[in-house]
């Protein structure tokens, strides 16, 4: 990416300024709750680990990323009490490992959380062409919903961010209670008349597929770390954006083991694997046959409405990343207006609706698969580079306490980050390992060795970047990390370069 010219004025604060004061804990949880889209990782991912793994072990993969997940959270959180930033861990890492470690994070951050939300449109277009024949008989491209809900996306991402957090708390609230009740469904018709516990027993961890199912655990949570890219939105951030953060952890974490548990009582420990095989839809399929057959239809159609969310959800992360890229003149100074009736990032939201149009249309030209090889091949590889954007958050936070004690305890700014760190770091190297195992192809197939390489040449590029700037752009280099205070950003500050 080219620089921008160096005549090019800063954004006005009132340009530059996101809505304050609007988002309480709960607006923040559903933003971190419908990003991480608990019914399709139950109906989609949970499936797909039990046919990876032929094991019933799933809601201890869950219990293990969430415990890794909590203990991060610690320093995370805390690190949110003194750096308030609407590029989150971009800021993170900028204020903790440098500033061209930063940038380097913002380029993975924004491909990644990008790549994710385009990815969406593939499982959308699907089920929304399903749900069209299933009402209509009418049979129309994936295109078509894919770019229906497109539509309503975007026009969504421009309005105030208050408005968005009403209309994700209403499906996900329909979400939950629909996950609630085909769990407990399972529940109460299991297999062979008698619950069974040996889903939750540790020992159920294990064999060669463990290691991919630990990775696909977490891409399930992604979206805990939502609340701190609306801090600066948010009402008593200091609060409220810890409060979201564990609240987020906790409930995802209610939600998958109660309903991963649920499918092996109804199906049988020693028959998952087999079934989630055999039945991709194993979800709808186990409700439809225990409560009636509209039920199979109301889970599709929920399923659409709760993709439909999460895209809307990752659409406002990507704007508020780009948003504040552009606010510190990383990227175009355009990106960081936000519009003035709505204080929304609205350029940086129309940029992202532009790449996201683009994909859809491109994949229709080639002809591609929309699940293989827009949602679930996308997808991954998205997660790949947001386990290695944790990893380094996690580095940078332990970096920053350990210059910077901010009257934090040792627990919170030297165990806890030390902790994340080491637990992270052995995710990321079994996601790695075992990455050709989530994307069901051969170790030696292509993709899974070039997506490391790609999240890799994404951080250098953006490291690079910030050697440039630090060279030809010091006044924007200094500001790097510091959000609405870039233009007050010292020139020399103390550890950091």
């Amino acid at each position: 990416m080219s620089a921008p010219p160096t005549s090019t004025p800063r954004p006005s604060p009132m340009a530059a300024s996101l809505a304050k004061g609007r988002l309480g804990t709960s607006r923040l949880l559903h933003f971190s709750l419908t990003a991480a889209t608990p019914l399709t990782v139950i109906a989609g991912g949970v499936v797909v680990m039990y046919a990876i793994a032929g094991q019933s072990g799933i809601p201890i993969a869950y219990i293990t990323i969430a415990a890794i997940l909590a203990v991060f959270a610690v320093g995370y959180t805390a690190m949110a009490r003194h750096i308030t930033n609407a590029g989150a861990m971009y800021a993170f890492v900028a204020r903790g490992l440098g500033r061209p470690a930063g940038v380097g994070a913002a380029w993975v951050a924004a491909c990644s959380y990008s790549a994710l939300q385009v990815s969406l449109y593939g499982l959308l277009g699907l089920q929304g062409a399903a749900l069209i024949e299933r009402f209509t008989g009418a049979v129309v491209s994936w295109s078509v919903p894919a770019l229906a809900a497109w539509a309503l996306i975007t026009v969504l991402g421009t309005r105030a961010v208050d408005l968005n957090a009403a209309v994700l708390a209403v499906l996900l609230a329909v979400e939950i209670a629909v996950v609630a009740v085909f769990s407990v469904s399972n529940l109460l018709h299991p297999a062979g008349g008698s619950l069974s516990f040996g889903a939750l027993s540790p020992a159920a961890l294990t064999g060669p597929g463990a290691g991919a199912l630990l990775a696909l655990a977490f891409v399930g949570f992604v979206g805990f770390e939502a609340p701190t890219v609306y801090a600066e939105e948010a009402r008593d951030p200091r609060r409220t954006v810890a409060r979201a953060t564990f609240a987020t952890i906790g409930v995802l974490t209610l939600i998958y083991v109660i309903a991963s548990w649920s499918m092996p009582v109804a199906v049988g420990d020693d028959q998952i694997g087999q079934a989630a095989s055999a039945d991709p839809d194993l979800m709808f399929t186990l409700a439809g046959s225990q409560l009636g057959a509209a039920w199979f239809t109301i889970g599709q159609l929920l399923l659409f409405t709760s993709v439909t969310a999460a895209g809307l959800s990752f659409h406002n992360t990507v704007a508020r990343y780009l948003f504040a890229l552009g606010r510190e003149r990383v990227l175009p100074a355009r990106l960081g207006r936000t519009s003035p009736r709505t204080c929304a990032p609205a350029i940086a939201s129309l940029a992202q609706s532009g790449i996201a149009g683009a994909v859809i249309v491109l994949w229709v030209l080639l002809d591609l698969d929309p699940l293989v090889d827009l949602f679930y091949s996308v997808g991954t590889s998205a997660g790949i580079g947001l386990i290695a954007l944790v990893t380094a958050c996690a580095v940078a936070v332990l970096a920053f306490f350990w210059r910077h004690r901010s009257g934090e305890s040792a627990w919170t700014a030297r165990i806890a980050p030390l902790l994340a760190c080491a637990a992270l770091a052995w995710v990321l190297y079994l996601s790695v390992a075992h990455f050709h195992t989530l994307l069901g192809v051969d170790q030696d197939a292509l993709l899974p060795r070039l997506v490391p390489i790609l999240v890799g040449f994404l951080a250098a590029a953006g490291i690079v970047w910030g050697l440039v700037l630090r060279r030809l752009l010091p006044e924007t280099y200094h500001g790097i990390g510091h959000g609405s205070k870039a233009a007050l950003a010292p020139i020399q500050e103390t550890g950091l370069r």
